[in-house]
């Protein structure tokens, strides 16, 4: 009798503490993530964007799907950058195209940037050699 209240009161005692103290590690965990990718995102404007198909993308239901390469120079505060990206989606394509000319979100990220076009798409490229240009 004894042990039952006893365990009883320890169970209420554990869930009146996880209901008060709700674990704060993901939450601290999510917004350090979200944070230092912001201080990373700078304004930067699209020079060029070239478009070269790259072939075919075999799957057996559609049997062509055109893939692309698309070669993009972005100028971020006195600095050009370039970059590659393959795609077969023509959306991303059209969005990246009329971005040019135009200021866009870029999040520099060792070899990688990511470029956010103005209806919202992210879209992640690799950087060229700088003679690529």
């Amino acid at each position: 009798m004894v042990n039952r209240e006893l365990l009883r009161s320890v169970l209420a005692f554990v869930l009146l503490a996880t209901l008060d103290f709700p674990p704060t590690g993901f939450a601290q965990r999510s917004a350090l993530g979200h944070r230092s990718s912001s201080e990373d995102q700078q304004s930067g404007t699209v020079l060029s964007v070239r478009k070269i198909p790259i072939g075919y993308h075999p799957v057996t239901r559609y049997p062509q799907i055109h893939y692309y390469r698309l070669y993009l120079t972005v100028r971020v505060s006195e600095q050009t950058y370039c970059g590659e990206y393959e795609t077969p989606v023509i959306e991303e394509i059209d969005d990246l195209l009329a971005a040019k000319g135009r200021e866009i979100l870029v999040v520099l990220n060792g070899k990688k940037f990511t470029v956010q076009t103005p209806r919202g798409r992210k879209l992640k490229a690799w950087l060229s050699e700088p003679g690529q240009c």
